[in-house]
Parts: structure tokens; C-alpha cells; sequence
């Protein structure tokens, strides 16, 4: 039975009122909250659920003037050997906190060879290609299967294959590696194996896949589709090159002009799950309409000079140079180098956008789809 009295009832409430609502007890369940690592999400909704993208990632240039020295001195100081693998320098965007990515999904980093030395052949989980910008006579072995490589080639490397690479020639040999390590380590999924020698045997005929595979559309007609991963280890210069001026004659894009994804031939898919490669070349004169993606991009200058205008800046690039374009960031190109054609190699994370259900694209309505250049880019 109740034996208080009402008044004193009333009492009791006027007393812990003010705990129940007052400051202090808000101040208490902040305390609690942080104490029990729990956050609440009235106070962070804004930040959590931005309206549109807002990325750390900062539109960048790296002239290809200092990467080729900085390469070179490398190439000349640091040993390849079991304990260092791969002399490969790293594009470290300045707004990621020192990270050593050129965008929270790639990896992206130029690698020196010198003449008859070997990279020690491993194996990962993170996803990668090659792009080779200097130097013939280089050699790269998958699971076996080596290929001789000249300049504007490109070479996979799918999850979990055995992969090595070398030279037989006096050359050094430059090439771009791109992988999506950012992501492998934010989904803890690293894994890493050395091989037991410093390169694989070599199992099958002197460039195998490109002669099984070279044409695109056909395959042996006994062996099944390559679904996890491209069955073509490297898409060749000479094909590439004819397939742009092929497509030049016919048809090209208001926003990129002349440009190719490398795809899976037995899927029509992109090269690597996470990431998609492109080549793209700005006829002479060309200048692109803008628009603005979600996903991050990095590009490197095979050819040519020009400029890509993001967010309003222009940034000047010429023959080696690479720079970075982030999520949901106007851009267009447009090719300065009179009657020379400009080529561009790029790396794009759309495919990893578009398996979550997270990409959209949008066009720059304004000024004939042209913004207007407010500065231009000086590298620090």
C-alpha cells in the first residue's frame, strides 16, 4: 500500500525534475555515452549525411619533370632484392592525411627498372595493372605467362596470381602501377605472399594470352569463359592505338572525346572488379564539355599537353605528367597542343560505384557546358 502523501509526492518530482531534463543530466548521458563508446547521432547527422560528396581528396598534378628525377636517383640508390620487391614511388594526394593514395579507392605509383634486373615475383589480394610509359624489353610472368612489353602497353595482374617482372634489355624500363590497395586494407582483406624463387618458371609459349586472346572477340573453343578476371594478361599498343583511330571515324563523347575501356572480352566487364582502366585521346583543337562524377580518377599524360579544368582551375599538363580528379568534381579537357593529338591513360573507380548502387553522374549546364577558369594549378 501507498503510504506517502500526495504533497510529499509531489515534493519527490520537484527534486528530480530538474536531473531528469536540466543540463547536468544531458551532460550525464554525453559522459555515459562516450564512456560506453556509443555516438549519438543528433549530434553528427550533418557531417554523417552530407548533401553531396565531401571528400578529402584534392584535385592534384604531378609533373612528370620531377617523378622521372626522383625515379632516376632511385633507381640508382635503392637496390631491388627480396626485403624492398619493388622500387615504386608513390602519388601521396595532400588531403589524405599523409596516406600514401592518390584517392581513398587506388593506388597509384611510378615504378623504375634498371636494365636485367628483376622485380622478386609475389602474390596479393589487392587488384593491379601496369601501364608502360618508357622502355622496351621488359617482361612481365603471370602464373607462367610471360610477355615482352613496349611503351603504351597494359598488363594485369588479377588477385592471388603469381607475378614477376624483369628485363632482358640494357634499357630502363618506367612503368605505372595502379591497384586498389586503399580499399583491400579498408576491408582488412590483405593478403601477401613472396614466391619461393626471385621469378616463376615460364609454363606456356612466349606471350601465350596474346596469342590466344590477342583479336578480343574469340576463344579457344574448348575452354570456358573467364569470368573472375580478364583471360588477357596484356592488351597490346599496337591494338589500342588502332582502336582509338577506329572509333575516332564514327562516334566519340562531348565529355571525354576519344575514349576506350579496357573490358574482360568474355564478359564485356571492366578489367579489375574495383577499377576500370581507359584510354582516351583529344583530336586536335578539342575542348570537352563539363561534368562531374561520384568516384575519384587519376590520369596520366601518354601524349601530348592540354589542360583539364576542375572546379574551376586549370590545370596545365604535358607528356608524362599525372594529376587527379575527385569524386563529384567538374572537369573537362581540352587539348592545347595545336595539331598534336593528346593521350590519356586513366584509372576510374566506377565499377566499385556501380556494384553498390552508388554512382551518378550529372552535366555542366552553364556557359555551353564550359566553367569558368577562376586560377590555375601551381604545383608545390
Amino acid at each position: 500500500m501507498d503510504t506517502i502523501e500526495p504533497e510529499v509526492k509531489a515534493e519527490v518530482r520537484e527534486e528530480i525534475s530538474p536531473d531528469l531534463t536540466g543540463p547536468e543530466a544531458v551532460a550525464r548521458l554525453n559522459r555515459d555515452m562516450q564512456r560506453n563508446s556509443l555516438t549519438p547521432l543528433w549530434q553528427i547527422e550533418t557531417n554523417l549525411m552530407s548533401r553531396q560528396p565531401r571528400t578529402q581528396t584534392l584535385p592534384w598534378l604531378w609533373k612528370w619533370s620531377t617523378l622521372y628525377d626522383i625515379a632516376e636517383r632511385a633507381g640508382a640508390l635503392v637496390p631491388i632484392e627480396r626485403g624492398g620487391d619493388r622500387r615504386a614511388i608513390a602519388l601521396s594526394n595532400p588531403g589524405l592525411e599523409g596516406r600514401p593514395f592518390a584517392t581513398p579507392t587506388l593506388w597509384t605509383a611510378v615504378q623504375w627498372l634498371n636494365g636485367h634486373e628483376v622485380a622478386p615475383a609475389h602474390r596479393h589480394t589487392a587488384q593491379a595493372i601496369r601501364f608502360i610509359i618508357e622502355g622496351n624489353g621488359s617482361w612481365s610472368t603471370v602464373e607462367g605467362d610471360r610477355v615482352f612489353l613496349e611503351r603504351g602497353d597494359l598488363v594485369l595482374t588479377p588477385p592471388w596470381l603469381w607475378h614477376d617482372h624483369g628485363s632482358k634489355s640494357d634499357e630502363r624500363a618506367i612503368w605505372l602501377d595502379g591497384l586498389d590497395i586503399p580499399l583491400n586494407n579498408y576491408l582488412d582483406a590483405s593478403f601477401f605472399e613472396p614466391y619461393k624463387g626471385e621469378a616463376q618458371a615460364v609454363t606456356q609459349a612466349l606471350n601465350g594470352t596474346v596469342l590466344k586472346y590477342g583479336v578480343g572477340q574469340m576463344r579457344p573453343a574448348w575452354e570456358k569463359r573467364s569470368v573472375e578476371y580478364s583471360p588477357i594478361f596484356t592488351y597490346k599498343w599496337t591494338d589500342t592505338e588502332r582502336a582509338l583511330d577506329n572509333l575516332a571515324q564514327v562516334a566519340s563523347s562531348p565529355y571525354d572525346d576519344i575514349a576506350l575501356e579496357y573490358t574482360n572480352p568474355h564478359t564485356g566487364g571492366p578489367v579489375m572488379p574495383a577499377f576500370s582502366a581507359w584510354i582516351q585521346m583529344l583530336r586536335p583543337g578539342i575542348h570537352t564539355q563539363a561534368h562531374r562524377q561520384v568516384g575519384s580518377s587519376v590520369y596520366h599524360v601518354f601524349e601530348g599537353s592540354g589542360e583539364t579544368i576542375i572546379n574551376g582551375v586549370s590545370f596545365r599538363w604535358e607528356k608524362g605528367d599525372f594529376f587527379v580528379v575527385p569524386s563529384w568534381a567538374w572537369h573537362e579537357h581540352h587539348n592545347l597542343g595545336g595539331n598534336e593529338r593528346a593521350i590519356l591513360f586513366s584509372l576510374h573507380d566506377t565499377p566499385l560505384l556501380l556494384a553498390l548502387n552508388k554512382y551518378r553522374e550529372e552535366s555542366y549546364q552553364l556557359n555551353n557546358g564550359h566553367q569558368e577558369i577562376t586560377g590555375t594549378f601551381q604545383p608545390v
